[in-house]
């Protein structure tokens, strides 16, 4: 009870201050807090390249915050899915998706969410996610040709990959095509499409 006081009755500060998160911080359950601090504490002392301390997360005054809602959260749940703690990043990063945010931090979160959904061998989740991705694709597409060399998505690839496993040739390759065509880079693509085009025929 007195933890609980104190909880209510402290100062409020920190990067959870500056990015306004405090309502959504208290308003899950205390176990799930615990988590998204220690692994905010776990990212400071494991990313060398991270700026801020662990006392970041909650206390002092942060003037310019280096996140949107979006990305902190985002990042605090690619800590716990390296960490393989799969449940807690899953639920982290659909709260992260749920805060305000560009098209492209929603691109990189769906992709983690796509890596995780794999490294759990959750096929039904990996489509699910990849499909929303490509849905987005024209939003996040700028933003994502400014900070790569090459137009190359992920997603694609897993979506086109559990279309041939579920034996939908044809729309596998009439997706291929149509993200070439957006000037999409897919890895081994002639070889890809030489082998739908001969599924298509075979079947």
């Amino acid at each position: 009870m007195i933890g609980k006081v104190f909880r209510i009755f402290r100062e409020k500060g920190g990067l959870l201050k500056a990015l306004d998160l405090w309502d959504w911080f208290e308003s899950i359950p205390y176990d799930k807090q615990k988590k998204v601090k220690y692994y905010f504490s776990l990212k400071s002392i494991k990313n060398i390249n991270f700026p801020y301390r662990a006392k970041a997360f909650d206390s002092g005054n942060i003037e310019k915050p280096l996140y949107t809602k979006r990305t902190f959260l985002g990042s605090i749940a690619q800590m716990a899915l390296l960490e393989k703690d799969y449940d807690f990043a899953h639920w982290l990063y659909l709260e992260a998706l749920k805060q305000e945010g560009t098209p492209y931090e929603a691109h990189l979160i769906l992709n983690d969410l796509v890596l995780l959904a794999q490294n759990t061998k959750d096929l039904q989740k990996a489509k699910e996610y990849s499909l929303m991705d490509l849905q987005m694709f024209e939003d996040y597409k700028q933003d994502l040709k400014k900070k790569n060399e090459k137009l190359h998505i992920n997603s694609l690839e897993v979506y086109l990959y559990i279309l041939e496993k579920e034996g939908k040739f044809e729309q596998a390759l009439q997706l291929l095509e149509d993200y070439k065509q957006k000037g999409v880079e897919i890895n081994f693509y002639e070889d890809v499409k030489k082998r739908l085009q001969s599924k298509v025929q075979s079947h």
